[in-house]
């Protein structure tokens, strides 16, 4: 009896290698991720749950914790999302590799950076040109006027418009394309035993 895509098996599905895929493996290649600019997950899509619904946008993925289960991103504090985030903290997160055919989904709660000191080791490694993107006088998002070009820039007010968000995720699943066979595994993160457990899927 075929099973519908996702469902749950009760033993571990006969992928080749699967053993050697774990939650580990998953957190190493966030890391490198994180690291490498030319890593296709660098370039997160990042889903809240707006007023009109869900909504998505892709972020660029600026560090990764994997001891604290975190990941850091970049962004202007006046953001519609920022606003999401404060009204639903809950997030979805999907990555896409398609060289090699892998697909992260995660989810996780998000939240805006408080710590001042750690926000400002963070503004110190945006460079020169790239803060200019955190320095329009009007909020991101809100229309140009007729006939402008470009947005008016106010430099001396981008370290007050630039924010931090970290997502803590309490759920992994993995799922690779391949030949002859798929696999999909999924962990979900368990707080009193303090560790990731693993629960494979239907591809």
């Amino acid at each position: 009896m075929a099973l519908p895509p996702g469902a749950r098996l009760l033993g571990r599905y006969p992928a080749p290698g699967m053993h050697s895929l774990n939650a580990e493996t998953v957190w190493r290649e966030l890391t490198r991720a994180g690291a490498d600019r030319r890593h296709p997950w660098r370039v997160v899509a990042l889903c809240t749950q707006g007023d009109q619904g869900p909504q998505a946008r892709h972020l660029i993925l600026r560090q990764v914790m994997s001891e604290q289960r975190r990941l850091l991103f970049y962004t202007d504090t006046r953001t519609q999302k920022l606003r999401e985030i404060d009204a639903c903290p809950q997030v979805a997160l999907l990555m896409w590799d398609p060289g090699h055919r892998r697909q992260l989904r995660t989810t996780g709660q998000a939240a805006r950076l408080e710590d001042p000191r750690a926000v400002q080791m963070h503004w110190a490694k945006v460079p020169e040109a790239a803060r200019r993107d955190y320095a329009t006088v009007a909020a991101p998002g809100v229309a140009l006027v007729a006939g402008t070009a470009e947005p008016e820039l106010d430099l001396a007010m981008a370290r007050q418009n630039f924010s931090v968000v970290s997502v803590q995720l309490d759920q992994l699943e993995w799922l690779e394309l391949g030949h002859p066979q798929h696999r999909r595994i999924g962990w979900s993160w368990d707080a009193a035993a303090q560790t990731w457990q693993a629960q494979s899927l239907v591809p």
